[in-house]
């Protein structure tokens, strides 16, 4: 198999087993509706720190140092 069908592969699968899971749980619509919110939120949170430039990330550390915002300082 060659490798630029891994990812699609994979993607195809997961979509799959996401249907198949949500298809037997219809009597639990509201569970599986709030468990897919969730990792929709944690998805988004994910993706947004990936995708954070590191100058950005790197320049707010700098200022939480600086502000002592980030942890206890010993005296």
């Amino acid at each position: 198999m060659a490798v630029t069908l891994v990812l699609p592969l994979a993607e195809a699968a997961m979509f799959t087993a996401g249907c198949l899971v949500i298809h037997t749980q219809r009597r639990r619509a509201d569970q599986v509706t709030v468990a897919l919110a969730c990792i929709a939120v944690l998805l988004a949170f994910v993706l947004g720190l990936a995708l954070t430039p590191d100058s950005f990330l790197g320049d707010q550390l700098m200022v939480a140092i600086e502000n002592g915002e980030l942890g206890q300082q010993i005296d």
